[in-house]
């Protein structure tokens, strides 16, 4: 059944690799087609390190969803809702690379700067962890002002701080297993938090779960193509075919990371867009500007709570943005809401969340504030 009004979320990866202007170009006219047939698609991106579904990313994809009830004037037999969940790799030539593929007729190449960083997620983790001692983290709690001093009070931390009772490295923040597997790991996740969840349940949430190999500038399915969803396998095999003829252009995508800044924002791209971020960049640093988006450029993380200050970043925000300030060298974080106001409050969130908070002191952070009402 072809839903009159679709809801399509993608859940990818913050690497800068992740978007090219092809990928814009083919869902933006694949949306325009579908209107034409009387079929409303609306996108959203959540960018979070990993692509992991924890406990924030799934408050981004319910917020959008009930979000999205809001807006639409359709009976509830004409909404259709997607989730695509992409994590990123780079594949042996003697793998499968057919659009619908399975784990074991692929094999990913060790070593490759392709692979998601997030593999060492762990010891990102560790390095998190000794920050926050070397610094002694000073945080507020109703009682007062916390310094952490040891392990037990990186526990604590966690617990007054971000609800979470365990550890921090492996623990509260994880390496992803096995880049074949994690997709639908992911999606296996997502599966059971939906179906506890009264206010989601009902809606037939489709969910799809594929690795976008960035040396053939494709995305391959590893759910058996199931559940079907037209719209988006009809965008992902356009990319395949037209990537052919566009190999310059996204000769970035499958070179190793190494994007100018990174752009913290929210998931609804009406309200932010990254390709506003990245004109308003090359302007303001005075380089010249490239024809459309070119892959590589930006690391995005997004969020649907990211302009409400009194809720902490979760796991993967956090440890994306440490490895895009340590390993990558983006000291330039641009920081856009649709509005001043929405800025402001994304900035303040930065500020209040702890942890954040002293990446941005511990590294000298730039925060570039920025929004898409003044720039548009």
């Amino acid at each position: 059944m072809q839903h009159k009004h679709q809801l399509h979320i993608l859940v990818g990866c913050a690497d800068a690799r992740d978007l090219s202007q092809l990928q814009l170009d083919t869902i933006n006219s694949k949306i325009r087609d579908y209107a034409i047939k009387g079929i409303k698609i609306q996108m959203q991106v959540i960018r979070a390190a990993g692509s992991f579904i924890s406990p924030d990313v799934y408050q981004d994809i319910k917020n959008i969803i009930l979000t999205y009830q809001k807006e639409i004037p359709a009976d509830f037999a004409e909404e259709g809702y997607y989730v695509h969940i992409q994590s990123h790799g780079h594949l042996t030539d003697d793998s499968n690379k057919s659009y619908i593929s399975h784990i074991y007729d692929m094999r990913i190449q060790d070593g490759s700067p392709l692979n998601c960083g997030m593999l060492g997620a762990s010891s990102v983790g560790i390095e998190i962890e000794q920050l926050i001692l070397e610094k002694s983290l000073q945080y507020k709690t109703p009682q007062g002002d916390v310094v952490v001093k040891d392990d037990e009070g990186l526990r604590q931390l966690l617990r007054d701080v971000y609800a979470y009772d365990g550890f921090l490295a492996g623990d509260w923040i994880k390496s992803i297993d096995l880049l074949r597997t994690h997709p639908r790991s992911q999606k296996s996740n997502l599966e059971k938090l939906i179906s506890a969840d009264p206010e989601l349940k009902r809606l037939d949430i489709k969910i799809t779960a594929g690795i976008q190999d960035y040396s053939i500038h494709g995305l391959i399915r590893l759910d058996g193509g199931i559940p079907e969803s037209n719209f988006w396998d009809e965008v992902q095999q356009e990319i395949r075919t037209s990537a052919v003829g566009r190999l310059d252009e996204l000769k970035a995508q499958s070179e190793k990371q190494k994007p100018l800044a990174g752009l913290i924002c929210m998931a609804d791209p009406r309200m932010t867009s990254r390709i506003t971020a990245s004109k308003y960049y090359y302007h303001y640093k005075g380089l010249p500007e490239p024809p459309g988006y070119l892959a590589n450029t930006l690391f995005n993380i997004t969020g649907s709570t990211f302009d409400i200050p009194s809720i902490p970043f979760g796991p993967y925000a956090i440890t994306g943005f440490y490895y895009a300030v340590k390993h990558l060298g983006l000291t330039d974080q641009m920081i856009m809401g649709s509005d001043e106001a929405q800025t402001n409050r994304i900035m303040h969130k930065i500020h209040s969340d702890p942890i954040m908070n002293l990446i941005v002191e511990s590294f000298g952070v730039h925060l570039i504030p920025i929004n898409q009402k003044e720039l548009v």
